[in-house]
């Protein structure tokens, strides 16, 4: 199959995933120093479950002549429930003619049958406690709802306030909820799984870390310092800031090295609930001196469902040993990703420009990505895996000039030295664990293996393994290894090892 089949077989399936309910992409690991598109899946809230969904479609919910009625509602759900003994039916339904409808509001809740509850809760003859009413509007997300019933905290229980402040963008608050619930029950492991939600979202952080990296030749490495400063619940500061020292050996083909590359950037972060926009501008120096830009925004756009983008301008590139020492790369990117149970579906598209640091143009890349992984739990975390396939249109000028060229040794001032020509891959990837779990109580292991097909040089590998786990206390120590051909159209034979740690405050 040669790179043009590919091209077909990647448009057909793109066509098949945008009119399936469910399509949908990843995106590469944030702290991956050379970044490897579309191999490492995003974390998303998960869909309903299929016991939701047939609450949902249940007969509670149905928009018959009998729907408007609580009380016949209450029977026909109580009779579809085989799991519902005889006496718990009558004793529910007994209360209900009584006038008391706690009892089925507690039921229906607990058996995801929402249309039910809210029809009870809106016919109560008697004051429905607010922890019922919470209950609802967390499920169908009522912001306003939320919002009036935390106006008296002390009647809603803890892990129900806490989710309705993350719902509300309310990171600090549900932070100091979080502290003062576990004063009083301290083995809650929920309790502490959220309290640790709210720190991710609304604490300070610096993260200082190690790289170094090998491909054909060429070696980088080097610190890289990254932190966030929260200025309140939905905006701080960020800055990302690194340094490479560079060395060669005879098989890069490289010549008159720099020695050392640095690239620094401050921003601006904003967060919602539903979205987040992230903002760095700054320089970047190598043989020359530039401005760099990075934009990034996310759209929780249901809850399965999430829409992202990034912008690049003059950042690295790791597509050739003479992109990393004397190029740069600008592009935009976009993704958007579905959950349905316990799969996860992809589709990306971008396009990325490739210059010389001296701004001569070498070339631009074209690219349209898909994805499909199924989800099961493996131990305490969790399994994906699936098929991939993307292809990459490449336009590559005729010849090398500027910098580039003057990087190269004479021999191998070729095109075909800096960027391939077009290439497709499909394959299959495995994960297992995260890399950067933002912060949680236990260690993480994480296991990541692609194995494709390459139109050009056929069946290749990325392997990446790693370890997550924390020191002190709100914070992460990350040891990680990457090997593999790096997934650029490119016979590189890559190698990556990285240290963090990251503490929170």
């Amino acid at each position: 199959m040669n790179a043009r089949d590919y091209g077909y077989v990647l448009i057909s399936g793109l066509g098949a995933l945008w009119y399936t309910p469910g399509a949908l992409a990843t995106e590469p690991a944030a702290d991956a120093a050379v970044t490897t598109p579309f191999r490492s899946p995003v974390t998303i809230p998960s869909a309903p479950s299929e016991d939701e969904a047939r609450a949902d479609s249940s007969p509670v919910d149905a928009t018959g002549a009998f729907s408007s009625d609580p009380l016949r509602t209450l029977a026909e759900s109580l009779s579809a429930s085989p799991s519902l003994g005889d006496a718990t039916r009558q004793i529910l339904l007994a209360e209900a003619r009584r006038g008391d409808y706690l009892p089925a509001i507690s039921w229906a809740l607990g058996q995801s049958y929402w249309g039910l509850a809210q029809l009870l809760i809106q016919n109560n003859p008697k004051p429905t406690p607010d922890w019922a009413k919470l209950s609802l509007a967390l499920h169908r997300y009522d912001g306003p709802e939320m919002a009036r019933l935390l106006q008296h905290p002390e009647r809603l229980p803890a892990r129900d306030r806490l989710q309705a402040q993350m719902d509300l963008g309310r990171y600090g608050q549900a932070r100091k909820d979080a502290l003062a619930a576990m004063e009083t029950d301290p083995d809650d492991w929920r309790l502490r799984r959220e309290y640790l939600q709210a720190v991710r979202k609304s604490a300070s952080y610096v993260d200082l870390a190690g790289i170094w990296q090998s491909f054909n030749g060429l070696s980088q490495y080097g610190p890289r310092l990254r932190g966030r400063l929260a200025l309140g619940d939905a905006w701080g500061i960020e800055l990302d800031a690194d340094a490479l020292r560079e060395a060669t050996s005879q098989a890069a083909g490289l010549q008159r090295l720099p020695g050392w590359s640095e690239r620094a950037a401050l921003g601006l972060y904003w967060q919602a609930p539903d979205w987040e926009i992230q903002t760095l501008v700054g320089s970047y120096e190598g043989m020359r001196n530039h401005l760099t830009l990075d934009l990034k925004a996310r759209w929780q756009m249901s809850a399965g469902r999430e829409l992202s983008g990034t912008v690049e301008y003059h950042g690295r590139s790791q597509q050739s040993p003479a992109l990393a020492v004397a190029g740069m790369a600008s592009g935009i990117r976009l993704q958007l990703t579905q959950q349905v149970g316990a799969w996860t579906a992809g589709l990306g598209a971008g396009w990325r420009q490739y210059r010389g640091q001296d701004g001569v143009d070498l070339g631009s890349d074209l690219f349209a990505e898909a994805s499909l992984l199924w989800r099961h739990g493996l131990g305490p975390w969790e399994l994906e895996a699936g098929p991939f396939v993307d292809y990459h249109d490449l336009q590559r000028r005729g010849q090398v000039q500027g910098v580039v060229a003057q990087t190269l040794i004479p021999s191998a001032r070729t095109i075909n030295s800096v960027l391939p020509g077009s290439y497709g891959d499909v394959g299959l990837r495995l994960q297992w664990g995260q890399w950067e779990r933002a912060i949680d109580s236990n260690w993480t292991p994480y296991l990541a293996l692609s194995v494709y097909d390459n139109t050009r040089f056929g069946m290749q590998y990325q392997l990446d393994a790693g370890v997550s786990t924390p020191v002190f206390g709100p914070d992460r120590l990350r040891i990680g290894f990457s090997q593999g051909q790096g997934g650029n159209g490119l016979a590189i034979n890559e190698r990556i090892f990285k240290m963090a740690y990251r503490v929170y405050f």
